[in-house]
Parts: structure tokens; C-alpha cells; sequence
């Protein structure tokens, strides 16, 4: 067993009990190890997996990542920089062999229909979830029903193809942002519906052949998040109703470069590298709706690119193995009004430390989530930070940095 520890967490304030949070370090990565990958993957479900070993400060995080939201929100901007402002096109071959899964494992199993057997633990009704929450080991028993109503958004008959005219994302920019400091490789404004350097995708592929198996697979997504489109969209400015997911992804399709991805899936490259920073702009608003899986449970999240390039939600992937997911801000709980970020590092795992995060239920939140020499660090920003082209080094340090450290252990499988 190792261990984690999250430090640096400032404290702003407490609220019923729970100490919200500025900034929460994940430190003490295991600098190496090894997860089951996937080594080809059939319409029929099939997928057989290898041994994979990973090494690095920032491993397995410092892999291709794609982000992931989910409804109640409204995204107003996203940004991915690194400080290899190339890296959105350049990738070394550990990183193409490997993209690709998920399956956010706490008591909330996302709203997509299933097709699992039954040693998938987590998403079996009656049986046992145990994880690390708050500093304690706890055992629940898993109640999710597969008949459990969700959003119509979420069902095949909601998914048409789109073949309108619609905005396209253009590529990335090549930015110079100077030694030591983080170029933008990619940007996303609804106000101005501006998008470069990224994709916006779903699991909205119903396709036939592979649905009874696999589930919906990824896909192109119309502007409303919602539905299944034939091409590449931008995301409009509205908000993203309850427990409906899209996945970001960068600009760069798959091309036989990806190791096994689901058949007929819009596979994508994530961002890879051990230097990168993921920053959003989002509200997070109360529906007040209950009765059904994620019902005004809004996240945002970060995910080894192979798990959704796969099947997010189901075996075939390297997620129950490791291969890293890590919870930026999730509300667990239906209207609550705290989020908390998580580490996930394997099945029956998650470190999740007490401070929680304000959600931004009223007007956005700017959060900046950094991987970079061996951390992991979440920052609640300025009101006032710009998205711009480039990040100084300083400012990077200085979000790193937090002061009034609190330290938080959690043990990785």
C-alpha cells in the first residue's frame, strides 16, 4: 500500500461544519507502478488487457487527460496550456499506446445504461463500495438500479444526428509563450462562441452493433451538449441540464495512434505531459431536482483520455486498474451546495480530503487544476484572472505554493 499525502489546503472559511477550501495539493505521487491496459477492444466486448508499467513524478496523471462536465452547469471558458506548447500534437509512443476510460466511482454512477458483468463491483446493485472518505475507511452498500429514471437527454430516441450547419473548433494555436512559462494550446469562450485546439464529445454514439455491449460510445455532440451530431460543434452558451455528461478533448482525432479504442467511437487525443494546466470558468446552479442518478449533482473532472476513447462507463477499460481520474470539483450529494476533488488511483479507491469547495450556484467559479513536478493542485482562482495566451512561471509557482498546509493522507492500492 502507499500512501499520498494532500497538503497546502487554505482555508477560507467553515460552513455547517465543512472547511471550504482555496487550494488542495495532492503530493507524493508513487513515481511508478503499473495499471492492466487495454490491448484491443471488439463490437462484441471483448478486451483482453497487458500489464503496463508507468513511471514519473506526476504519474499516471502526467498521461494524456481529457476533461469531463456534468450537468447542472454552464461552462463560460476553458483553457489548456503546458509549457511544450507543441504537445497537443507531439506525443511520445508511451502516451500514444495508451488513452482511453472512467468510471466515477462514488455514490454516484452516471445516468448512461450499462451493459456490465458482474464483477464490476460499482455499479452492482447490493453490492459493496468501499473507499477512504474524509480520512475514514467506509463500506456502502451500492443501490443504483439500472430502471432508475434519468434525463430524457440521456436515452437513444434523444440522440439524432445533426447534419445543420454549425460552428467547427479550429486547431490550436502556436504560441511562444518563453522559457519557463505555459503557451495556451487550447481555448474555449461561449459568450463569443469561440473554440481552438479542442473537441467537445459524449457518449451519444448509439450505434447498433455496439450498444448492447458497450453501451453508447463517444461522440461528436450538437451545441447543447446533448445530442449526437456528424460533426465537430461548439459548445453554446446555455446550461447543461441534470446529470448530462461532455467530455473535452483536444483537436487531434485518433489515427491508429491511440492503442484500442471502442468501435465507431470519435476517439480523440488528450493532453499529454507531466507540465499542464487545465483552467475553467463554470456555475454550477441548484434545479432542485431529485428522484433520479446525478439529479442536481454537478462535477467537473479529469480523466486518463483511454477511458473514454473505450467504454466510460463499464469494464473495458484501464480505470478499475489505475490508470488515474482525478475529481476537480464534484457535489456528492443532491443540492448540496459543497464540492470536494478526489484522487482515484484503482477500483475501491478514492482519497477525498474534508475541505470542500464552494459551489457556484449564483454567477461562476474560476478553478485552475495543475499537474506539474510532482503535485497535483487544485486552485479556486481570482475572480478577475484572465484565460490569456500564456501563464508566467511565477504564477504557476505561486498557485502551487499555498500556504497554511494541512496535511491529508490517503493510500493508493
Amino acid at each position: 500500500m502507499r500512501n499520498v499525502a494532500i497538503i497546502g489546503v487554505t482555508l477560507l472559511a467553515s460552513v455547517v461544519g465543512t472547511t471550504l477550501a482555496q487550494g488542495i495539493t495532492f503530493k507524493g505521487f508513487p513515481k511508478s507502478g503499473s495499471y492492466q491496459k487495454l490491448t484491443s477492444l471488439n463490437a462484441q466486448g471483448d478486451c483482453p488487457t497487458e500489464q503496463y508499467k508507468f513511471s514519473g513524478a506526476n504519474s499516471p496523471l502526467d498521461e494524456e487527460l481529457s476533461a469531463v462536465v456534468r450537468g447542472p452547469a454552464r461552462v463560460k471558458q476553458f483553457a489548456v496550456y503546458t509549457q511544450d506548447n507543441t504537445s497537443s500534437r507531439k506525443r511520445s509512443p508511451k502516451a500514444d499506446a495508451h488513452k482511453r476510460r472512467h468510471g466515477h466511482q462514488h455514490f454516484h454512477e452516471k445516468n448512461k445504461e450499462i451493459r456490465e458483468e458482474k464483477e464490476d463491483v460499482e455499479r452492482r446493485n447490493g453490492q459493496l463500495v468501499t473507499a477512504t472518505m474524509f480520512g475514514t475507511v467506509v463500506t456502502m452498500t451500492d443501490t443504483w438500479d439500472a430502471a432508475s429514471p434519468a434525463p430524457a437527454a440521456a436515452q437513444p430516441a434523444a440522440s439524432p444526428a445533426v447534419a445543420s450547419p454549425v460552428a467547427v473548433p479550429a486547431a490550436a494555436p502556436v504560441i511562444d509563450a518563453g522559457t519557463g512559462n505555459w503557451g495556451r494550446v487550447a481555448y474555449y469562450d461561449a459568450e463569443s462562441a469561440t473554440a481552438n485546439g479542442l473537441t467537445f464529445l459524449g457518449n451519444v454514439n448509439w450505434n447498433s452493433e455496439t450498444y448492447e455491449s458497450l453501451g453508447a460510445t463517444l461522440g461528436y455532440v450538437t451545441p447543447n451538449g446533448q445530442n449526437s451530431s456528424n460533426k465537430p460543434a461548439i459548445l453554446e452558451n446555455s446550461l447543461i441540464p441534470d446529470g448530462v455528461e461532455f467530455v473535452i478533448s483536444s483537436a487531434t482525432a485518433c489515427k491508429n495512434d491511440c492503442g484500442a479504442t471502442a468501435p465507431g467511437a470519435n476517439a480523440y487525443h488528450g493532453w499529454n505531459g507531466a507540465e499542464k494546466v487545465f483552467m475553467i470558468e463554470i456555475e454550477m446552479p441548484l434545479s432542485g431536482q431529485t428522484g433520479y442518478l446525478n439529479a442536481d449533482m454537478p462535477a467537473f473532472w479529469l480523466l486518463n483520455t483511454q477511458i473514454v476513447n473505450q467504454q466510460q462507463y463499464g469494464k473495458c477499460s484501464c480505470w478499475a486498474t489505475g490508470c488515474g481520474e482525478w475529481d476537480i470539483h464534484e457535489i456528492l450529494k443532491a443540492g448540496a451546495t459543497t464540492g470536494y476533488a478526489s484522487m482515484h488511483m484503482g477500483d475501491n479507491y478514492a482519497g477525498t480530503p474534508p475541505q470542500g469547495l464552494t459551489r457556484p450556484t449564483s454567477g461562476t467559479m474560476k478553478i485552475a487544476a495543475i499537474v506539474s513536478g510532482g503535485v497535483a493542485h487544485v486552485e479556486v482562482l481570482n475572480p478577475n484572472t484572465s484565460f490569456g495566451n500564456t501563464l508566467s512561471g511565477a504564477t504557476v509557482a505561486g498557485y502551487i505554493n499555498t500556504p497554511n498546509a494541512t496535511p491529508f493522507n490517503v493510500t493508493i492500492p
